[in-house]
């Protein structure tokens, strides 16, 4: 039987770097935008603007919601539907009235 321990490390893929401190990175995953201390991750993202996957230990995922209850990641919402825009007229204005 396969126990999931809570320091087990959880794959994330697509992992954009916002903002990079020494004890933390700020990081984009599944749409949000997440604090992430560096003692509970790993791979090679280091710096702001690196992209790719990231480990996060599984307490820290399912604390900030990022995993369910039984491990799976939580995918963003899809995005709104774009509005049909409507081509704009232009009218011209005189200065003397």
């Amino acid at each position: 039987m396969v126990t999931r321990d809570a320091d087990d490390l959880v794959p994330f893929q697509d992992v954009r770097v916002i903002r990079s401190t020494v004890p933390a990175l700020l990081c984009r995953i599944a749409g949000r935008s997440i604090w992430l201390s560096r003692r509970h991750i790993s791979g090679k993202l280091w710096g702001t603007g690196d992209r790719g996957k990231l480990f996060i230990r599984r307490w820290v995922a399912r604390e900030r919601h990022l995993i369910d209850l039984h491990g799976v990641a939580i995918t963003a919402a899809a995005p709104p539907l774009a509005r049909v825009r409507l081509p704009v007229r232009l009218y011209l204005v005189r200065g003397d009235h």
